[in-house]
């Protein structure tokens, strides 16, 4: 989902050539939330910022003329005071910490971690339309 403050991030980062200009969205944080994203979210609700489980800067992908980007991360927990958790829903902002959240959504499956070193990959695609 697209928020609102996406689309104030998208503008700044398209047209403004002011030093105010929004910093480029490449981080994935993750949540164990099945609540789905609402247009006014601002932050993602039950944010997992421990255990090897914090934001992690993406890996972005794109082909020229195509209508989707992908940014892709891998998670992997590394102490067990967040486990077993399952991964339910991932959001896109741009920033280590706080920052902009212009897009999260609900993963299309649950992701379970239960044991230290168990990992997941999440892509974020975002269509250009």
């Amino acid at each position: 989902m697209l928020h609102n403050a996406g689309r104030d991030w998208a503008a700044s980062s398209m047209f403004d050539r002011s030093p105010a200009r929004a910093a480029t969205a490449d981080y994935i944080a993750v949540s164990a939330s099945t609540v789905p994203p609402a247009a006014g979210d601002t932050t993602l609700a039950g944010e997992i910022a421990t255990a090897g489980l914090g934001r992690r800067q993406a890996t972005w992908a794109h082909t020229a003329g195509a209508a989707t980007s992908t940014l892709t991360a891998t998670f992997v927990a590394t102490a067990a005071d967040a486990l077993p958790v399952t991964l339910a829903k991932a959001a896109v902002l741009n920033a280590a910490a706080g920052g902009v959240m212009p897009f999260s959504e609900v993963l299309s499956a649950p992701a379970p971690l239960n044991l230290v070193n168990d990992a997941v990959t999440i892509t974020v695609t975002v269509t250009h339309a």
